[in-house]
């Protein structure tokens, strides 16, 4: 029957058409599994992308209701390891819902402060202070003062009073052009005006911002930065009491919502060194200073 070249072509052709058969279906096998990898790939990238998004978040300022901020200092004149005086401030600000054309308004509702001294204790006068409208500016990475409103008196040998809305915008950060994610850093300038002991001292100080963890809390995202800053100090403008130059170095930590535009917290030391022209001269001064502003 191997010998008929009828049956041999006929077997021949049969064997043809299967081989092809088995080749087409390797053939459509092999496109789908393609498919399916180019497929998962896509996902998987799609899906890092949308992780990576989430871990990028961009600060903008959007203050909103109450905010807290107290401060304490502690000053060290003539080299003494234990502070010889200090003072103590408290005060609360409740801001408007929204913004307006890059401005920002509040409220000082609240307002205490005392001033103690070789074991006495004063309260300093700042009742008059509590109503007092507050004028701010933002481009919404920054917050500057409009007008400084009034101040507490520090008494005849403090170079000059504190204005409570000069005291919160120095502590407030300034966040970055773009998007933010874990472990990024930034950097910023800023003019500071600091109370050094008796005397108020100014400069310019370069921070370093790092972020170093995104949270949720409550369906928010919060922030969480380190913050470290160094400058020269010199006499503030318009003051005398300050004299020659000191240095000043500040470190805060602070969290921020980025869905809301709220700052929540803020822990900020810094230390700082100069000399103050006293009554009875020139006299060296360490203070360190802590501030707490907490958000609503």
């Amino acid at each position: 029957m191997s010998d008929d070249p009828i049956v041999t072509k006929c077997h021949r052709v049969a064997v043809t058409f299967r081989d092809k058969r088995v080749i087409r279906a390797r053939h459509s096998r092999t496109s789908l599994c393609r498919m399916k990898t180019l497929t998962s790939l896509l996902l998987l990238t799609l899906l890092v992308a949308n992780l990576v998004a989430a871990d990028q978040q961009t600060l903008r300022y959007q203050l909103a209701g109450e905010m807290q901020l107290s401060m304490e200092q502690d000053i060290y004149p003539g080299g003494r390891t234990e502070p010889l005086a200090g003072r103590e401030f408290t005060m609360t600000f409740v801001f408007a819902d929204a913004p307006s054309d890059g401005e920002l308004q509040a409220e000082l509702t609240a307002i205490k402060g005392s001033y103690n001294a070789h074991g006495m204790n004063q309260r300093l006068s700042a009742s008059h202070l509590a109503g007092q409208q507050v004028f701010l500016e933002t481009d919404g990475r920054s917050i500057s003062l409009r007008e400084a409103g009034g101040d507490i008196d520090l008494g005849t040998i403090t170079d000059g009073g504190l204005h409570p809305s000069e005291l919160l915008v120095d502590v407030l950060p300034a966040l970055p052009e773009g998007p933010v994610s874990p472990g990024m850093t930034w950097e910023t300038d800023r003019t500071v005006h600091s109370l050094e002991g008796w005397a108020w001292a100014g400069g310019d100080i370069h921070y370093s911002h790092e972020v170093i963890e995104i949270s949720g809390a409550d369906g928010h995202t919060v922030i969480h930065v380190q913050s470290h800053g160094e400058t020269t100090l010199q006499a503030a403008a318009g003051h005398e009491g300050f004299v020659g130059d000191g240095t000043l170095v500040r470190t805060f930590e602070w969290a921020f919502d980025a869905d809301s535009g709220q700052l929540l917290s803020l822990s900020l030391e810094q230390e700082g060194t100069g000399a103050n022209q006293m009554p009875q001269g020139e006299i060296d001064v360490r203070q360190v200073t802590r501030v707490e502003l907490t958000g609503a």
